[in-house]
């Protein structure tokens, strides 16, 4: 006989989609490219000035070329790494105040569709997944304001009067269909 005790259940993985990460990550590459070409940049403008100079004094004293350049070169990759650092942290921030920004700005919109204001646009950020989402909630938005007004006008219709009994009850069970899937 089979033993049919439950399995353990694995941890879902959640992605993010790579639409909002292909940015991000090309900002943190461009920021590790700048910075490298900072340091490679400053680096080598200083050792064009100490290596020569090392070779005119005479590098006898010195164990190896990197006795020469040890503390310059300790010095820039420190330089390096927290100019890097910071700029990744700005960048971090700023993505988080984008995306809380995105975030606010698509709620407010619901918020205000829940209120009967269908006019207004979101607004949302330049962030993809939010743009994206802005769009799709103005489409919405613009659908069902579309569908009121045709709803409306067909009410206005109605109450104009002047059509027979078995029309007027066919339309205002069409009505009556359309107000449904607007507000189910």
């Amino acid at each position: 006989m089979r033993d049919l005790a439950p399995q353990p259940s694995r941890p879902r993985v959640r992605y993010v989609s790579p639409r909002f990460q292909g940015p991000a990550v090309l900002a943190f590459a461009a920021i590790i490219a700048i910075g490298g070409a900072i340091f490679w940049n400053l680096v080598d403008g200083e050792f064009q000035r100490v290596i020569p100079l090392a070779a005119i004094q005479g590098h006898y004293t010195f164990g190896s070329a990197y006795d020469i350049v040890r503390d310059l070169l300790a010095w820039h990759l420190a330089g390096l790494f927290v100019g890097v650092f910071l700029a990744g942290s700005a960048l971090v921030l700023l993505l988080v105040a984008a995306t809380r920004h995105g975030i606010g700005r698509s709620v407010d919109s619901l918020r205000v569709s829940a209120d009967g204001d269908l006019t207004t646009s979101t607004g949302t950020s330049a962030i993809g997944e939010f743009d994206r989402f802005g769009k799709k909630i103005d489409a919405a938005r613009s659908d069902t304001l579309a569908s009121i007004l045709m709803a409306r006008n067909e009410v206005a219709a109605l109450a104009a009067g002047g059509i027979p009994p078995e029309e007027f009850r066919l339309r205002w069970d069409e009505l009556k269909h359309r107000i449904r899937r607007i507000a189910p």
